[in-house]
């Protein structure tokens, strides 16, 4: 299996740090221009694999957006409730430095969201999704930031808390592949904009 996990261009609140879980944010115009961007990117991983890979998306539309720039207006692209973003409950909308003033020393990854998830919550979530794609060979996923985290971790074996060691930025491309029989992280992380030439991120 190969899974390309693609992070969603630029937001208003990506921008300023809010955390952006439910609400229906679109994309900035650059947003827009990163989508773009990522599409790029996918069919120079993927090379020949792109023209027969399943996209699947989160409903929410800055993922969705980005899905069909990358896409393109005759492919199919699944829309999965397994792919939303974290609900933060009574976080939306607010900074880390908001949260922590509220409630200090406060982790995610630990403390959860009162009135919204926990990360083992995700994590159940992403591994129905990884049943389902189990079989199939290649694979674009449209999401956000902690989710595809999470599902990263999940596909490697990891607990859902190890989602935390991955950093990622908006609008990034990132691999999962079966590599000798293991299932590693081929890829993370990438800008678009530096998967210029072919040669730039080997294939596998």
């Amino acid at each position: 299996m190969k899974l390309l996990l693609v992070r969603h261009g630029e937001t208003g609140w990506s921008v300023t740090g809010q955390h952006t879980g439910l609400t229906d944010i679109p994309l900035t115009p650059n947003g827009l221009e990163q989508a773009t961007s990522a599409g790029n990117a996918a069919r120079v991983v993927l090379g020949d694999e792109f023209a027969l890979a399943s996209a699947f998306s989160s409903p929410l539309s800055r993922a969705r957006v980005t899905a069909e720039s990358v896409m393109g207006a005759d492919r199919p692209i699944g829309l999965c409730d397994e792919l939303l973003e974290l609900d933060y409950g009574e976080y939306e909308g607010l900074t880390p430095s908001e949260i922590r003033a509220r409630r200090a020393g406060w982790d995610i990854w630990a403390d959860g969201c009162p009135g919204g998830e926990t990360v083992e919550a995700v994590g159940d979530r992403v591994d129905r999704f990884l049943a389902m794609i189990e079989d199939v060979p290649t694979v674009i996923a449209f999401a956000h930031g902690h989710v595809i985290r999470i599902l990263a971790a999940r596909a490697v074996g990891l607990p859902a808390r190890c989602g935390q060691i991955f950093t990622l930025d908006t609008a990034t491309v990132s691999l999962i592949a079966d590599v000798r029989g293991k299932r590693v992280v081929k890829m993370w992380n990438v800008d678009p904009m530096l998967v210029a030439e072919e040669q730039a991120v080997p294939r596998v």
